[in-house]
């Protein structure tokens, strides 16, 4: 599985749709899995506050994709706002569990998801609070990536999603099949 991520509103949903064309890999939204699990949807203002108990139902999620096949995307997030509005880390415990085999972090410029998130959520953010939602991210996948010995792939906005990006996870899962 490789880890897709990066804030509400980088283009997450896309890029994993441009994947699945182009590769044929099967993708699936972390936040699409825990709320079918859980039986209930997620707020348009992105403020989660059970988050690690949404972990739990993410998990189970992907041990029944795990059993099928391990040649998916996974559509997530390192870190995300709590009920309070505070950015979050989740836990590395989730990561252990996921295992990803490769990790591709989107990031993209503030203004430009500001823009996306009133457009599609209509809720109005500040460039500078996504702006450290966004540095945290990157700090914390880095992170992540080191600590397990995890290939990682930064775009640079969307202009940096690019065939070199889609190399990278077609190499990734070519050894993921050559392992198995």
């Amino acid at each position: 599985m490789i880890f897709i991520s990066g804030v509400h509103g980088v283009g997450k949903s896309y890029f994993c749709e441009v994947v699945r064309d182009a590769l044929g890999f099967d993708t699936y939204s972390a936040s699409s899995l825990i709320a079918e699990r859980k039986k209930a949807g997620f707020p348009s203002d992105k403020l989660i506050p059970d988050i690690d108990i949404n972990q739990q139902y993410l998990l189970a999620a992907i041990q029944e994709l795990n059993s099928a096949s391990p040649l998916y995307l996974l559509d997530g997030h390192f870190c995300l706002l709590n009920a309070h509005g505070n950015i979050t880390r989740i836990p590395t415990e989730t990561f252990i569990a996921l295992n990803p085999d490769a990790i591709v972090l989107l990031t993209e410029k503030p203004s430009v998801i500001v823009q996306r998130r009133r457009e599609r959520d209509g809720v109005e953010h500040n460039e500078n609070d996504i702006r450290r939602f966004q540095d945290e991210e990157i700090t914390y996948s880095k992170e992540i990536a080191e600590r397990f010995g995890i290939p990682i792939w930064i775009s640079n906005g969307s202009e940096g999603l690019n065939d070199d990006t889609l190399k990278f996870i077609q190499e990734k899962m070519r050894r993921v099949i050559n392992a198995g």
